[in-house]
Order: structure tokens, then C-alpha cells, then sequence
């Protein structure tokens, strides 16, 4: 490994105890360790920050969830309240008009013609 790799690392592991304050760093360590162990024979190093940090990432998502933002209130404007709802008209499309168009806008192959 190294010095670009160790300092790439360095900062995926910051990075993740940054985005994860609730967890303790040492269990992002250990993450990233173990994601580690998986490339110690890989010749190209090239993207192994980036392959541990999106490794890490997921099991982290999918372990340890976090609790849920409290929804935020929505301000909207009181609409007045109406004495009798009426039913909506149902949509009635005629025939004539699909097929007008239809064919208006289609083009019919000289094969079928």
C-alpha cells in the first residue's frame, strides 16, 4: 500500500465517521479493515478507496438504520370548506376522435396498404 492509497483511505474513513455520527469510529474501521482484507491480493490499487468506501457504505446502510427525520410541518393556505361536493363527470372520450387521431398521426407502412 501506498502513501496516495493511505491517504485516500484516511480520508473515506473521515468521511464515513463524518456521515455516521451516531456509530463509534471503531466500527467503521473495522468496516473499512475488512473491506480491505478483500483486495490485499489485487495488482490494480487504483480505485480500492473508492471500492471500500462504496463497500462500506452499503453494509453500513443496510445494518445499522438510521431513525427517521420527524417530518417537517407544511404550510399551505386553508382552503374554504364547500357545503355539497359534487361528483366529478366521468371522462367520455368518443371513438371518432381516437380514430381521427390516429390516423392523423400514424404512418401506415406501403407493405399493409
Amino acid at each position: 500500500m501506498d502513501d496516495n492509497e493511505k491517504h485516500a483511505l484516511d480520508v473515506v474513513r473521515a468521511r464515513l465517521v463524518q456521515r455516521y455520527p451516531d456509530l463509534e469510529p471503531e466500527i467503521v474501521e473495522d468496516l473499512i479493515a475488512a473491506a480491505l482484507d478483500r483486495f490485499d491480493g489485487c495488482r490494480v490499487r487504483d480505485f480500492v478507496p473508492l471500492l471500500i468506501e462504496r463497500a462500506t457504505t452499503r453494509t453500513l446502510d443496510a445494518t445499522y438504520r438510521r431513525a427517521p427525520a420527524p417530518p417537517q410541518p407544511i404550510r399551505t393556505s386553508e382552503l374554504p370548506a364547500t357545503a355539497h361536493a359534487e361528483p366529478a363527470a366521468p371522462a367520455v372520450i368518443s371513438s371518432r376522435r381516437v380514430r381521427s387521431v390516429r390516423g392523423a398521426f400514424a404512418r401506415r407502412s406501403p407493405r399493409l396498404s
